[in-house]
């Protein structure tokens, strides 16, 4: 029987269909880096000197290198190597790291405030240099340290604060050790003598991460199939109010006249008072299906064309979940649907053969399609 039920599955299985982008672009604004550019190009070789000087009259061209070199962004460790010492910081001279902790506090206001901040909250700069003696050298150097890390976190998505620090005479250490690293370690002059700056950060793209785009395919798919059957997608008057966590009638939070079909379905949602057995938080469900105006049907979704600890980790948290909503909730159903050429192996046909002790039915994008009168 259960092999009858393994064969039914198996052979509507479906193959990974590339129906969505698979790059983004990258969105440098050129025309902002006019200056920049131009005068980037115009200059066949660059000598540390030149870049460094370039670097200090032009502090935004940190993005174009960045954008030329990395596929989004340097990483946090490039960025402390750019913006710190790190021959100082790396060093065990403990008087240096101090004298070079006392520069950056008194010439990097932001910098300041997160040091302070883990120092005691409140205090001001005035106040901790006139008791600064007080205070364990190691300890200081210690939160030193820490305050490098929080600092590199900010300037990430904040480049504004890097561009002033930039520009200080008392970091010119900065640009210079960026030029070092552009042209020693990334080889700037060979790639500019290869490419037309401006046309390649015009059509830089950047690929889309292969997960998110299998995780995104069944998902499209049985969207598709629902609005194809008469049901409609309220994700946009939930948003527009403001609802992540469903209760368990959608008239204790909208005014059901906003729609005009009783076929209704959401994606991403949570629901009240569902959690993950695992660590007891909010469990949020690819696809919610209503009945009577109540979250009814609840499914998990996931494409597999490998084999991976995913799969046993999203087995394990389906089962217990599975378990959890049978015993605890009687108006509601938990389904998984799950596709891809991986069930049509010899693990994956013993792994689903084992899951038919835990679910009564598992479905397929193919078979969810021909079931899809049960979720009435």
């Amino acid at each position: 029987m259960n092999e009858e039920k393994y064969y039914d599955f198996a052979s509507k299985i479906s193959f990974f269909e590339f129906i969505q982008s698979e790059f983004k672009r990258a969105g440098i604004a050129i025309r902002e880096f006019e200056e920049e550019l131009d005068q980037l190009m115009n200059i066949k070789r660059w000598s540390i000197t030149h870049l460094s000087d370039y670097v200090k009259k032009f502090p935004r061209s940190f993005i174009i290198f960045e954008q030329i070199f990395q596929l989004k962004r340097f990483t946090n460790a490039q960025i402390i190597h750019f913006v710190f010492d790190i021959d100082k910081l790396n060093s065990n001279n403990l008087n240096a790291i101090y004298e070079y902790m006392i520069l950056n506090l008194k010439h990097d206001i932001e910098f300041r405030k997160i040091f302070l901040e883990s120092i005691r909250s409140g205090i001001s700069y005035d106040d901790f240099i006139s008791n600064v003696d007080r205070y364990d050298k190691k300890y200081l150097i210690a939160i030193f340290k820490r305050a490098i890390s929080k600092h590199v976190d900010m300037v990430i998505n904040r480049f504004n604060i890097l561009e002033k620090r930039i520009t200080k005479s008392e970091f010119e250490d900065f640009s210079i050790r960026f030029s070092n690293y552009l042209l020693d370690n990334l080889q700037l002059n060979e790639a500019l003598a290869t490419i037309n700056v401006k046309k390649f950060l015009q059509n830089k793209r950047i690929p889309i991460d292969t997960k998110s785009l299998h995780g995104n395919y069944p998902k499209i798919k049985i969207i598709k199939i629902l609005k194809s059957n008469g049901y409609t997608n309220i994700d946009n008057i939930l948003d527009n109010n403001g609802i992540r966590t469903l209760k368990h009638g959608l008239q204790q939070q909208i005014s059901t006249f906003l729609i005009d079909n009783n076929k209704i379905f959401c994606t991403e949602r949570y629901i009240d008072g569902i959690i993950k057995i695992k660590d007891n938080k909010p469990k949020k469900f690819d696809l919610i299906i209503f009945s009577d105006y109540k979250p009814k049907y609840l499914f998990e979704m996931n494409f597999y064309t490998t084999s991976g600890t995913k799969i046993g980790i999203n087995q394990d948290e389906y089962i217990d979940l599975n378990n959890y909503i049978r015993e605890n909730f009687d108006d509601l159903e938990f389904y998984w649907i799950t596709d891809g050429n991986y069930w049509l192996t010899t693990n994956g046909k013993n792994r689903y053969l084992s899951l038919l002790k835990y679910f009564e039915k598992i479905f397929n994008i193919n078979t969810f399609e021909e079931h899809l009168e049960d979720f009435k």
